[in-house]
Protein backbone atom coordinates (compact mmCIF):
# COMPACT_ATOMS: atom_id res chain seq x y z
CA UNK A 1 0.00 0.00 0.00
CA UNK A 2 1.39 3.72 -0.87
CA UNK A 3 2.29 5.39 2.31
CA UNK A 4 -0.44 8.21 2.98
CA UNK A 5 -0.56 11.85 2.76
CA UNK A 6 0.64 13.56 6.31
CA UNK A 7 -2.04 15.77 8.18
CA UNK A 8 0.94 16.22 11.25
CA UNK A 9 4.61 15.15 11.42
CA UNK A 10 4.86 13.14 14.51
CA UNK A 11 4.05 11.65 15.94
CA UNK A 12 9.73 21.34 21.16
CA UNK A 13 20.02 34.87 31.34
CA UNK A 14 22.66 33.11 32.85
CA UNK A 15 23.49 29.30 33.01
CA UNK A 16 20.72 27.45 35.30
CA UNK A 17 22.06 24.46 37.41
CA UNK A 18 19.50 22.92 39.98
CA UNK A 19 20.88 21.00 42.36
CA UNK A 20 17.46 20.15 44.37
CA UNK A 21 17.37 16.27 46.14
CA UNK A 22 14.19 14.20 46.36
CA UNK A 23 13.61 11.56 48.56
CA UNK A 24 10.46 10.53 48.08
CA UNK A 25 7.34 11.05 45.23
CA UNK A 26 6.25 14.03 47.40
CA UNK A 27 9.04 15.75 47.61
CA UNK A 28 8.51 15.83 43.71
CA UNK A 29 5.07 16.72 43.65
CA UNK A 30 5.65 19.70 45.81
CA UNK A 31 8.17 21.54 44.26
CA UNK A 32 8.08 24.95 42.70
CA UNK A 33 11.13 25.35 40.38
CA UNK A 34 12.41 28.65 39.39
CA UNK A 35 15.38 30.08 37.89
CA UNK A 36 17.40 30.49 40.75
CA UNK A 37 19.73 28.13 42.18
CA UNK A 38 23.54 26.80 43.58
CA UNK A 39 25.51 25.86 41.00
CA UNK A 40 27.20 22.56 42.21
CA UNK A 41 30.80 22.70 41.41
CA UNK A 42 30.75 18.85 40.23
CA UNK A 43 28.74 20.40 37.22
CA UNK A 44 29.74 23.61 36.42
CA UNK A 45 32.19 23.31 33.38
CA UNK A 46 29.56 20.77 31.67
CA UNK A 47 26.66 23.29 32.60
CA UNK A 48 28.67 26.25 30.27
CA UNK A 49 29.81 23.57 27.72
CA UNK A 50 25.89 23.29 27.13
CA UNK A 51 25.32 26.68 27.68
CA UNK A 52 27.71 27.98 24.48
CA UNK A 53 26.33 25.13 22.24
CA UNK A 54 23.06 25.85 22.42
CA UNK A 55 23.59 30.29 22.62
CA UNK A 56 25.84 29.29 19.20
CA UNK A 57 23.12 27.35 17.81
CA UNK A 58 20.40 30.16 18.41
CA UNK A 59 18.15 27.57 20.27
CA UNK A 60 14.60 28.46 21.06
CA UNK A 61 12.84 26.41 23.78
CA UNK A 62 14.05 24.84 27.13
CA UNK A 63 16.43 22.28 27.71
CA UNK A 64 17.25 19.95 31.07
CA UNK A 65 19.56 17.41 31.91
CA UNK A 66 18.75 15.47 35.24
CA UNK A 67 20.93 12.64 37.17
CA UNK A 68 18.98 10.55 38.98
CA UNK A 69 16.40 12.70 41.10
CA UNK A 70 18.67 16.09 40.76
CA UNK A 71 18.17 18.18 38.16
CA UNK A 72 21.94 19.24 37.21
CA UNK A 73 20.93 21.76 34.41
CA UNK A 74 17.97 23.49 33.03
CA UNK A 75 17.23 26.48 31.15
CA UNK A 76 14.87 28.17 28.59
CA UNK A 77 16.22 30.02 25.67
CA UNK A 78 13.83 32.90 23.46
CA UNK A 79 10.64 33.82 23.87
CA UNK A 80 7.58 32.02 24.15
CA UNK A 81 5.47 33.44 21.04
CA UNK A 82 7.96 35.18 18.83
CA UNK A 83 4.66 37.56 17.36
CA UNK A 84 3.82 38.66 20.76
CA UNK A 85 4.28 42.19 21.82
CA UNK A 86 5.17 40.57 25.27
CA UNK A 87 8.03 38.71 24.75
CA UNK A 88 7.47 36.69 27.75
CA UNK A 89 10.99 34.10 27.71
CA UNK A 90 10.60 30.96 27.88
CA UNK A 91 11.32 29.53 31.30
CA UNK A 92 11.39 25.91 33.05
CA UNK A 93 7.56 25.34 33.27
CA UNK A 94 7.23 26.60 30.32
CA UNK A 95 4.77 24.39 28.72
CA UNK A 96 5.07 22.89 24.94
CA UNK A 97 3.40 20.08 22.78
CA UNK A 98 5.61 17.24 23.34
CA UNK A 99 3.76 15.48 20.58
CA UNK A 100 4.35 11.66 20.72
CA UNK A 101 5.98 11.22 24.33
CA UNK A 102 2.16 11.03 25.43
CA UNK A 103 2.47 7.60 24.53
CA UNK A 104 4.35 6.76 27.57
CA UNK A 105 1.97 7.91 29.47
CA UNK A 106 -0.84 5.73 27.62
CA UNK A 107 1.13 2.61 27.48
CA UNK A 108 1.73 3.35 31.63
CA UNK A 109 -2.06 3.94 32.17
CA UNK A 110 -2.99 0.05 30.28
CA UNK A 111 -0.43 -1.70 32.73
CA UNK A 112 -1.57 0.10 35.57
CA UNK A 113 -4.94 -1.58 34.21
CA UNK A 114 -3.28 -4.77 33.89
CA UNK A 115 -1.92 -4.66 37.03
CA UNK A 116 -5.62 -4.16 38.65
CA UNK A 117 -6.37 -7.10 36.27
CA UNK A 118 -9.26 -4.88 34.84
CA UNK A 119 -7.15 -5.62 31.53
CA UNK A 120 -5.19 -8.53 29.95
CA UNK A 121 -2.25 -7.43 27.65
CA UNK A 122 -3.76 -10.64 25.29
CA UNK A 123 -7.10 -9.69 25.04
CA UNK A 124 -8.39 -8.80 21.42
CA UNK A 125 -9.75 -5.94 20.12
CA UNK A 126 -12.46 -7.65 19.54
CA UNK A 127 -13.07 -7.39 23.10
CA UNK A 128 -13.89 -3.36 23.06
CA UNK A 129 -15.08 -3.14 19.38
CA UNK A 130 -16.93 -5.89 18.75
CA UNK A 131 -17.80 -4.96 14.92
CA UNK A 132 -14.33 -4.33 13.62
CA UNK A 133 -13.75 -7.57 11.00
CA UNK A 134 -10.25 -7.78 12.27
CA UNK A 135 -10.85 -7.70 15.92
CA UNK A 136 -9.79 -11.17 16.62
CA UNK A 137 -6.36 -10.68 15.27
CA UNK A 138 -5.20 -7.86 17.12
CA UNK A 139 -4.15 -7.63 20.64
CA UNK A 140 -3.59 -5.24 22.94
CA UNK A 141 -0.11 -6.14 23.42
CA UNK A 142 -0.02 -5.59 19.24
CA UNK A 143 -1.65 -2.03 19.89
CA UNK A 144 1.55 -0.91 22.38
CA UNK A 145 4.49 -2.56 20.70
CA UNK A 146 3.06 -1.38 17.10
CA UNK A 147 2.63 -4.59 15.44
CA UNK A 148 -0.85 -4.82 15.12
CA UNK A 149 -1.08 -3.61 10.77
CA UNK A 150 -3.57 -1.10 11.50
CA UNK A 151 -3.02 2.22 9.06
CA UNK A 152 -1.95 5.53 10.76
CA UNK A 153 -4.87 8.16 10.82
CA UNK A 154 -2.47 10.73 10.91
CA UNK A 155 0.78 9.78 9.20
CA UNK A 156 -1.16 8.10 5.91
CA UNK A 157 -4.52 10.02 7.01
CA UNK A 158 -5.82 10.06 2.61
CA UNK A 159 -5.64 6.60 3.14
CA UNK A 160 -7.18 5.97 6.23
CA UNK A 161 -10.14 8.70 5.78
CA UNK A 162 -12.16 9.06 2.51
CA UNK A 163 -10.72 12.14 0.58
CA UNK A 164 -13.37 14.48 1.36
CA UNK A 165 -13.05 13.47 5.28
CA UNK A 166 -9.47 14.36 4.67
CA UNK A 167 -9.82 17.35 3.40
CA UNK A 168 -12.48 18.68 6.08
CA UNK A 169 -9.61 17.75 8.68
CA UNK A 170 -7.22 19.51 7.00
CA UNK A 171 -9.14 22.87 6.62
CA UNK A 172 -10.15 22.71 10.13
CA UNK A 173 -6.37 21.86 11.25
CA UNK A 174 -5.26 24.94 9.63
CA UNK A 175 -8.01 27.10 10.58
CA UNK A 176 -7.54 26.03 14.66
CA UNK A 177 -11.24 24.45 14.64
CA UNK A 178 -11.60 21.56 16.38
CA UNK A 179 -13.13 18.20 15.25
CA UNK A 180 -15.72 15.79 15.79
CA UNK A 181 -14.99 14.04 18.98
CA UNK A 182 -15.35 10.65 17.53
CA UNK A 183 -14.30 11.27 14.08
CA UNK A 184 -11.33 8.76 14.10
CA UNK A 185 -13.36 5.92 15.69
CA UNK A 186 -15.92 7.13 12.82
CA UNK A 187 -13.94 5.97 9.92
CA UNK A 188 -11.38 3.22 11.45
CA UNK A 189 -14.40 0.44 10.91
CA UNK A 190 -13.57 0.76 7.08
CA UNK A 191 -9.76 1.76 7.14
CA UNK A 192 -7.79 -0.62 5.26
CA UNK A 193 -4.91 -3.11 7.35
CA UNK A 194 -1.72 -1.87 6.40
CA UNK A 195 -0.23 -5.35 7.46
CA UNK A 196 -0.91 -8.74 8.23
CA UNK A 197 -1.33 -8.59 12.48
CA UNK A 198 1.91 -8.94 14.41
CA UNK A 199 3.95 -9.48 11.33
CA UNK A 200 6.11 -6.52 11.46
CA UNK A 201 7.07 -3.44 13.39
CA UNK A 202 5.19 -0.51 12.00
CA UNK A 203 4.76 3.02 13.60
CA UNK A 204 1.31 3.95 13.68
CA UNK A 205 -0.80 6.52 15.65
CA UNK A 206 -3.75 4.40 15.46
CA UNK A 207 -2.53 2.02 18.17
CA UNK A 208 -2.13 4.95 20.95
CA UNK A 209 -5.58 5.93 19.69
CA UNK A 210 -7.20 3.15 20.38
CA UNK A 211 -5.68 2.47 23.50
CA UNK A 212 -6.81 5.36 24.97
CA UNK A 213 -10.57 4.56 24.00
CA UNK A 214 -9.78 1.05 25.90
CA UNK A 215 -8.64 2.72 28.84
CA UNK A 216 -12.23 4.95 28.70
CA UNK A 217 -14.06 1.91 27.98
CA UNK A 218 -13.06 0.08 30.58
CA UNK A 219 -12.67 2.83 33.50
CA UNK A 220 -15.61 4.58 32.12
CA UNK A 221 -13.59 7.61 32.76
CA UNK A 222 -12.41 9.68 30.41
CA UNK A 223 -8.69 9.40 28.79
CA UNK A 224 -8.06 13.28 29.97
CA UNK A 225 -9.57 12.66 33.64
CA UNK A 226 -7.54 9.31 33.94
CA UNK A 227 -3.94 10.86 33.19
CA UNK A 228 -4.85 13.59 35.16
CA UNK A 229 -5.72 11.94 38.26
CA UNK A 230 -3.07 8.71 37.61
CA UNK A 231 -0.27 10.05 35.68
CA UNK A 232 -0.17 14.15 36.56
CA UNK A 233 -0.88 14.14 40.08
CA UNK A 234 0.49 11.45 41.58
CA UNK A 235 3.79 12.88 39.58
CA UNK A 236 2.82 16.30 40.77
CA UNK A 237 2.98 17.50 37.17
CA UNK A 238 1.19 20.55 37.86
CA UNK A 239 2.22 22.24 34.28
CA UNK A 240 0.90 19.74 32.35
CA UNK A 241 -2.26 18.90 30.32
CA UNK A 242 -4.07 17.55 27.66
CA UNK A 243 -5.90 20.21 26.22
CA UNK A 244 -6.16 22.12 22.72
CA UNK A 245 -3.87 24.54 22.00
CA UNK A 246 -3.45 25.17 25.65
CA UNK A 247 0.12 25.71 25.72
CA UNK A 248 2.24 28.62 27.23
CA UNK A 249 5.13 29.01 24.10
CA UNK A 250 3.23 29.36 20.53
CA UNK A 251 5.75 27.91 17.81
CA UNK A 252 5.63 29.19 13.66
CA UNK A 253 5.36 27.38 10.19
CA UNK A 254 7.63 28.77 7.41
CA UNK A 255 4.68 30.76 6.63
CA UNK A 256 4.21 32.14 9.84
CA UNK A 257 1.13 30.05 11.04
CA UNK A 258 0.42 28.67 14.34
CA UNK A 259 -1.86 25.62 14.63
CA UNK A 260 -2.01 22.49 16.49
CA UNK A 261 -2.94 19.00 16.95
CA UNK A 262 -6.98 19.33 17.16
CA UNK A 263 -7.33 16.86 19.78
CA UNK A 264 -9.81 14.62 18.74
CA UNK A 265 -7.47 13.20 16.30
CA UNK A 266 -4.15 13.22 18.95
CA UNK A 267 -5.95 11.59 21.76
CA UNK A 268 -3.46 9.19 23.42
CA UNK A 269 -1.23 9.35 20.88
CA UNK A 270 0.10 12.91 21.03
CA UNK A 271 -2.09 15.44 22.84
CA UNK A 272 0.16 15.94 25.74
CA UNK A 273 1.39 19.83 26.81
CA UNK A 274 4.08 19.67 29.47
CA UNK A 275 7.02 21.22 30.14
CA UNK A 276 10.66 20.22 30.96
CA UNK A 277 10.72 19.76 34.65
CA UNK A 278 7.24 18.08 34.50
CA UNK A 279 8.75 15.42 32.23
CA UNK A 280 11.54 15.00 34.37
CA UNK A 281 8.93 13.94 37.37
CA UNK A 282 7.61 11.69 34.93
CA UNK A 283 10.99 10.34 33.74
CA UNK A 284 11.70 9.95 37.99
CA UNK A 285 8.85 8.30 39.08
CA UNK A 286 7.40 6.45 35.99
CA UNK A 287 11.58 4.70 36.30
CA UNK A 288 11.30 4.25 40.16
CA UNK A 289 8.24 2.24 40.60
CA UNK A 290 5.38 5.05 41.71
CA UNK A 291 3.32 5.10 38.42
CA UNK A 292 3.47 1.26 37.71
CA UNK A 293 5.10 -1.50 38.96
CA UNK A 294 8.78 -2.51 38.71
CA UNK A 295 7.97 -5.15 37.00
CA UNK A 296 5.53 -3.65 34.99
CA UNK A 297 8.41 -1.24 33.66
CA UNK A 298 10.53 -4.36 32.93
CA UNK A 299 8.33 -5.65 30.50
CA UNK A 300 7.46 -2.07 29.16
CA UNK A 301 11.18 -1.65 28.16
CA UNK A 302 11.65 -5.78 27.16
CA UNK A 303 12.51 -4.41 23.91
CA UNK A 304 15.32 -4.46 21.32
CA UNK A 305 13.66 -1.68 19.22
CA UNK A 306 9.79 -0.17 20.17
CA UNK A 307 8.64 -1.50 23.51
CA UNK A 308 5.40 -0.11 25.46
CA UNK A 309 5.01 3.29 24.51
CA UNK A 310 9.11 3.34 24.44
CA UNK A 311 11.49 3.18 21.81
CA UNK A 312 14.81 0.96 23.50
CA UNK A 313 18.66 0.40 22.79
CA UNK A 314 21.26 -0.40 24.86
CA UNK A 315 19.67 0.62 27.89
CA UNK A 316 18.43 3.59 27.04
CA UNK A 317 14.84 4.75 26.49
CA UNK A 318 13.22 7.38 24.55
CA UNK A 319 11.19 9.28 22.37
CA UNK A 320 10.47 12.31 20.38
CA UNK A 321 7.22 14.52 19.38
CA UNK A 322 6.91 16.23 16.31
CA UNK A 323 3.81 18.67 15.97
CA UNK A 324 3.89 21.29 13.21
CA UNK A 325 5.05 23.53 14.67
CA UNK A 326 7.18 21.86 17.98
CA UNK A 327 8.92 19.01 18.14
CA UNK A 328 10.29 17.15 21.49
CA UNK A 329 13.03 14.49 23.02
CA UNK A 330 12.89 12.83 26.23
CA UNK A 331 15.88 10.38 26.66
CA UNK A 332 16.12 8.26 29.93
CA UNK A 333 19.28 6.12 30.54
CA UNK A 334 18.17 3.19 33.04
CA UNK A 335 21.89 2.45 34.25
CA UNK A 336 23.21 6.06 34.43
CA UNK A 337 19.88 7.09 35.31
CA UNK A 338 20.39 10.22 33.38
CA UNK A 339 17.59 12.51 32.08
CA UNK A 340 17.87 14.59 28.78
CA UNK A 341 15.06 16.51 27.83
CA UNK A 342 14.91 19.34 24.85
CA UNK A 343 11.30 20.94 24.01
CA UNK A 344 11.22 23.30 20.87
CA UNK A 345 8.70 25.53 19.66
CA UNK A 346 9.67 25.78 16.48
CA UNK A 347 9.49 23.39 13.56
CA UNK A 348 12.19 20.09 12.89
CA UNK A 349 13.43 21.62 9.84
CA UNK A 350 14.44 24.47 11.34
CA UNK A 351 15.51 23.37 14.94
CA UNK A 352 15.41 19.20 15.86
CA UNK A 353 15.44 18.17 19.48
CA UNK A 354 16.57 14.35 19.11
CA UNK A 355 19.45 16.32 17.28
CA UNK A 356 19.99 18.48 20.21
CA UNK A 357 19.93 16.51 22.82
CA UNK A 358 22.22 13.95 20.95
CA UNK A 359 24.43 16.70 20.98
CA UNK A 360 24.48 17.25 24.75
CA UNK A 361 24.95 13.79 25.59
CA UNK A 362 27.71 13.70 23.82
CA UNK A 363 29.28 17.10 25.46
CA UNK A 364 28.12 14.68 29.20
CA UNK A 365 30.00 11.85 27.94
CA UNK A 366 32.96 14.03 27.15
Amino acid sequence: MKRGKKLWRYLGAGVVILSFVFNSCSSIKNKNWNEESIIEEKYSDFANQVDSYLIQQNFQGAVLIGKGKKIIFAKGYGPCDTNSDNLEPIGLNTTFEAGSITKQMTAAAIMQLVQKHKLSLDDKLSKFFPEYEHGDEITIRMLLNMRSGLTDHINAADDFFPKNIYRHIEKNQLANKPLDENIVLTYFYDAPLLATPDSTYFYCNTNYYLLAKIIEIVTGKTYVSYIKNNIFNPCGMNNSNLNFQQTDAKGYDYRGRYYSIPASLAIGCGDLNSSVVDLFKWNVNFTNGKIVKKSSFKQMIDSESYGFGLYCRDNTIFHSGTTNVFNSYNFYDTKEKLSVIVLVNRPINQSNATFVAGNILKLYQN
